[in-house]
């Protein structure tokens, strides 16, 4: 009896036993998958053609990975502010509003880059940027430093901006983005960007080919190397796609390249909004046609049109804030009068850029990786109105309308 009881507990055991051992060997529920996530960075100036130099091993090994444009042709004027917004919006800078760093609007007064209060002005910023289209369809965005991302646009702001400070390091603010994606995914954000400023200051103090603008290269390069590691080490790797852009490209430029306005025309009959390498002029009441005659063949080495006549190819006409004259100087040439040359830094050296935007060398950088992009594969060139419709795909949203195209670039995406 006592055998037969021994029995029957051991049989009960081994079969609470093996049903644990039953549910051990299951498969288990795999957890809800991440939502994709994009990362945009921008190095302001970094041209198409810097990704082979020596310094940027963590781009090319970004672009071995994933997918890059022989150049990314910026819209023109090929200068920061016009073409950081381009990028966001898909519309051309007479399409948006920021046709240039310094502009002025008879209703809202003048815009300048930098500190200044406009920057954080909605009323400048038309279109639809990534970041509104995000977060008018729930879709949480975070941005570190991107032109128009202070001011409130359409009523709408990101989830997290932060104020422009040059000073904040290259390291703070790649911890920053990434504590933004460490965050829980049911409350982090899915766009985030960073911009980063250092090769735009040295090729503007050395050119193009300076050993500084090397060493800046060498700089952002890691930057774009430690924000990798980082998506790596929280294992974001297969959820994160990292899209690397820039705003345009340099040329060199010196003093013996200078168009002097006050050596063709009064300055008393005008007032230039813009100065180079795109003279913005407003010709004073009733001097339109003085001014405009006296630049229009003052020298080989500038274009002068009324805003009308502007090519049609550079989409710049349309915009009440494109000046009623438009003067374009040639490839490293630029614009100035001779007063303004003798103040301290007015004398041309270094390197610009605003110049006509098919030029190579004013063509940007385009490199990403991630799940939602091809691998190893380059493509021609193509414009930059076409990136945000690539943004907008990555992320899984409804598309404002805009001057680019998915199909022009679908080609870039896995699916």
């Amino acid at each position: 009896m006592h055998l037969r009881k021994t029995a029957r507990a051991l049989a009960s055991a081994c079969s609470v036993l093996a049903a644990f051992a039953c549910q051990a060997s299951a498969p288990s529920v795999p957890a809800p998958r991440r939502a994709p996530v994009v990362v945009v960075v921008s190095l302001d100036a970094f041209r198409w053609d810097y990704l082979q130099r020596p310094a940027a091993v963590n781009l090319r090994a970004l672009a071995a990975r994933g997918v890059h444009a022989e150049r990314l042709v910026p819209s023109f004027p090929s200068k920061t502010f016009p073409n950081h917004y381009t990028l966001v919006t898909g519309l051309y800078p007479e399409h948006h509003g920021i046709v240039a760093n310094t502009m002025l609007d008879q209703a809202i007064g003048r815009f300048a880059t930098g500190a200044d209060p406009a920057v954080r002005d909605g009323r400048w910023f038309g279109g639809e940027p990534i970041w509104v289209t995000a977060e008018k369809q729930h879709v949480r965005t975070a941005e570190y430093f991107w032109p128009g991302s202070e001011a409130e646009i359409a009523g709408v702001r990101p989830t997290w901006y932060k104020k422009y400070d040059q000073s904040v390091s290259r390291a703070e603010r790649v911890r920053g983005a990434l504590a933004w994606l460490a965050m829980p995914a049911d409350s982090a954000p899915r766009l985030v960007t960073l911009y980063f400023n250092d090769v735009d200051d040295a090729s503007h103090a050395v050119g193009p080919m300076g050993a500084r603008t090397d060493t800046a290269i060498a700089r952002v390069d890691s930057a774009v190397g430690a924000l990798v590691a980082g998506i790596e080490r929280l294992h974001l790797t297969d959820v994160v796609n990292v899209v690397v852009v820039s705003d345009h490209g340099m040329a060199p430029i010196a003093p013996e390249r200078t168009v002097y306005l006050d050596d063709y025309v009064a300055m008393d009959g005008l007032e230039v909004i813009d100065w180079t390498p795109v003279a913005a002029i407003a010709p004073k009441p009733g001097r339109d046609a003085y001014v405009y005659a006296r630049l229009k063949d003052a020298s080989p080495h500038l274009a002068v049109y009324w805003k009308r006549d502007v090519p049609a190819r550079l989409h710049f006409n349309s915009s009440p804030r494109i000046t009623p004259i438009v003067a374009i100087a040639e490839e490293g040439w630029s614009i100035t009068t001779r007063e303004r040359a003798k103040k301290p830094g007015g004398e041309a050296h270094g390197g610009a850029h605003g110049y006509d935007n098919l030029l190579p060398s004013m063509g940007a950088l385009f490199v990403a990786a991630g799940p939602g992009l091809k691998q190893g594969l380059t493509v021609p060139p193509f414009q930059n109105i076409h990136v945000y419709s690539v943004l907008a795909a990555l992320l899984g949203v409804t598309p404002a309308k805009t001057d680019g195209s998915l199909d022009s670039v679908r080609v870039l995406l896995r699916r």
